[in-house]
């Protein structure tokens, strides 16, 4: 037994002394963490069974790469290959600590998952509400664009009222339709006045006297056709 230690001192020993493994070696002390694992790994490709290889691996993938996983498999490549080293005790704990940050990196992973699902979740709804909306702007422009068709037909079809005075509107009540007049007798020299009525021009007036329109308005000089009261008093000249 005493020999197998020997063996495997020797060949600790000897690993130590790889170029390729004191390269890595001479890595660690300038700081180049990354070179060193690829130097540690050409160790591992001259000599597959490097403990120490596997070792110095194994811290590096722990402390500066922050892989557990990997750091895992080569510490326990380590125990096996040299399971009476004085670190052994040592390197088994670290295999310990490597898997619960192991399981902390999948708990991790799992609320990410979980997290991004969520998101995506809320994006999808988000992106429903934002169509929507679209949707009912769109409708209600077209709404708007046919109530403005619509509003300037009715404004046609139905005129707006003309405001009536209380007098005019005991007046109105009466009948509209009277019998004309019989011709009337020679007319004075003065001009006589006539009240105006609902409905009433001009016009009406005028054949209502059997005088010429452009006669009755010379009669009124400020008389505007189109905005006449009712009760307006009008001159009504004398027939020639």
């Amino acid at each position: 037994m005493l020999g197998a230690c020997g063996q495997r001192a020797n060949r600790v020993v000897d690993e130590e002394r790889e170029p390729y493994y004191l390269k890595g070696q001479e890595l660690l002390r300038q700081l180049n963490h990354d070179d060193a694992i690829e130097a540690f790994h050409q160790t591992l490709e001259v000599n597959p069974r490097s403990s120490a290889a596997h070792k110095e691996l194994g811290i590096l993938y722990e402390k500066h790469v922050n892989d557990p996983a990997a750091a895992i498999y080569h510490y326990r490549r380590f125990l096996k290959l040299n399971p009476d080293s004085p670190i052994a005790k040592d390197i088994s704990d670290r295999v310990a600590g490597c898997q619960i940050d192991l399981v902390e990196e999948m708990k991790d992973s799992d609320a990410h998952e979980r997290r991004r699902r969520e998101l995506a979740e809320l994006k999808g709804k988000l992106t429903h509400l934002a169509q929507q909306f679209e949707k009912t702007r769109h409708e209600n422009d077209v709404l708007r664009q046919r109530l403005n068709t619509i509003n300037p037909r009715m404004a046609d079809v139905i005129p707006p009222p003309t405001p009536v005075s209380p007098k005019a509107s005991q007046k109105s009540a009466a009948p509209k339709s009277s019998p004309r007049p019989a011709p009337a007798a020679p007319a004075p020299a003065t001009p006589r006045e006539h009240k105006v009525r609902p409905n009433e021009n001009p016009s009406s007036i005028a054949r209502k006297y059997q005088v010429p329109v452009q006669r009755l308005l010379a009669a009124n000089p400020g008389l505007n056709p189109r905005r006449m009261r009712v009760g307006q008093l009008i001159k009504i000249p004398a027939q020639p």
